[in-house]
């Protein structure tokens, strides 16, 4: 597989995964809102007026979620042909688990809850909405464990260049819960974020009803737990990862030399050439619990983990040393960023007695700011998860020139440009069709006896 037909198949990979993951954990924290909104509607009014809103909002979003997932699937046998070779035994039932989860639960469920709230009673149609936020969760939670198992091959042994499984229970229980609540706080994030530009820019365009001044009040508190519960689960991911991916964790340092850890440089600027950094604010020294005895001399430093490999050990089989420094930095500076946006939009909602009609300018501007904020935070933090993972398809065992394509480049160019078309059109027709929504609202349709 030659270096350009790896980069480019590696690109049209990457650019499928994240529009899915993007669409998934959207889908995931509105579904959520949805469920608890539908909870309050035998409370309040308001609550009702806002999820007439927002499922309209959830099943366009779902809609593209899953014309997302289909290139997806095609590319691990296309791009990826010696994957399901090595791997199949896991990677198999796991995509198997994603799609019939799929089908029961948005099959039987989620028809009753666009369409069936007038013919069935509040709890039915309360219920239907809780088992449709189980599937979307259900089917997430498959595909993180695939994604978390890739990056940490436990529960399964390699037994002549294939993997058999040895336990299910290690495979879920590795990092998949952590990434799992990863996807999930983001989704609630992008989630807030939406919810707040939407109820921005409603608010030029007519006056707010209840239902629009109840999500303003609670996506800003959501926002600001989701910041906090991600920070905290992003950490205990890290815990997990970083012991046992020297190279992502020698990067993220950086550690050019293998022995004793340096300390963490929270801003420099690397010279890869030279394996040195010119210029470095240096912090404190990395966790514990993040060194391995990936290298050690004898058994008493492999024991107290005082050493780790360098960058200078694990050329060849590193990532790309800048963009896994530096996408770590950008996503907790964003986070932090966003945190602040959030505080301080609570600060001025608070002022406003969390009147939406009553924002100026710069109050909308900013609230639409922070969606682009949450979403370039999730976008970094999910693409250092699997940049900082590179050359690796399975990490430590199978790496991705292994299993690449036999395609030609131009074959692959033209792909590309393709999915590249597909894709901006699908993000224009749900920009066009969220803008339509956003306009129009919730318009009632009359009945009229007698008639088809």
């Amino acid at each position: 597989m030659t270096q350009t037909a790896w980069v480019l198949s590696l690109t049209q990979f990457y650019l499928s995964l994240g529009f899915l993951l993007f669409f998934l954990a959207l889908e995931l924290g509105l579904v959520w809102v949805l469920f608890i909104l539908r909870l309050r509607t035998r409370r309040t009014g308001a609550a009702m007026l806002a999820y007439r809103f927002w499922v309209r909002v959830y099943a366009l979003t779902l809609t593209i979620g899953f014309a997302a997932s289909l290139p997806l699937l095609l590319q691990l046998g296309t791009l990826w042909q010696g994957l399901m070779d090595r791997a199949g035994e896991i990677i198999g039932p796991l995509l198997a688990m994603a799609v019939l989860t799929t089908f029961i639960f948005k099959s039987c469920f989620l028809g009753a809850m666009l369409y069936g709230q007038r013919g069935l009673s509040n709890l039915a149609h309360m219920i239907v909405v809780g088992m449709v936020a189980l599937g979307t969760s259900l089917t997430a939670w498959w595909v993180v464990v695939l994604l978390a198992w890739l990056q940490w091959p436990v529960g399964a042994v390699l037994v002549e260049q294939h993997y058999q499984i040895s336990s299910w229970l290690a495979v879920m229980n590795g990092a998949a819960p952590a990434l799992f609540g990863v996807l999930l706080t983001g989704g609630l994030m992008l989630a807030a974020t939406m919810i707040l530009a939407i109820t921005a820019q409603r608010a030029r365009i007519r006056p707010s009803d209840a239902g629009d001044r109840a999500m303003f009040a609670g996506a800003i508190g959501l926002l600001l737990l989701a910041v906090v519960a991600q920070a905290g689960l992003a950490a205990r991911l890290g815990s997990q990862l970083l012991p046992v991916q020297p190279a992502r964790l020698a990067a993220v340092i950086p550690q050019w030399h293998s022995g004793t850890p340096d300390p963490i440089a929270l801003l420099a600027r690397l010279d890869v050439a030279n394996g040195r950094n010119t210029w470095a604010w240096l912090g404190a020294l990395p966790p514990t619990g993040w060194l391995a005895p990936s290298v050690a001399p004898d058994a008493a430093e492999a024991a107290t983990g005082s050493m780790i490999q360098g960058l200078d050990d694990l050329i060849g089989m590193r990532p790309p040393v800048w963009p896994t420094y530096l996408s770590s930095r950008l996503t907790v500076g964003l986070m932090m960023l966003l945190g602040l946006m959030g505080l301080w939009g609570l600060w001025r909602a608070w002022r406003l007695g969390f009147e939406p009609d009553k924002l100026n300018g710069m109050g909308r501007f900013s609230l639409r700011s922070m969606a682009w904020v949450a979403l370039l935070a999730q976008a970094l933090g999910w693409g250092h998860l699997m940049i900082g993972s590179l050359p690796y398809a399975v990490y430590g065992t199978v790496t991705l020139r292994e299993i690449g394509t036999a395609q030609s480049n131009g074959g692959l160019w033209l792909m590309l440009g393709l999915q590249v078309l597909v894709y901006g059109a699908l993000i224009l027709g749900f920009r066009q069709l969220l803008g339509h929504t956003l306009r129009y609202g919730v318009v009632p349709v009359a009945r009229h006896r007698g008639r088809a």
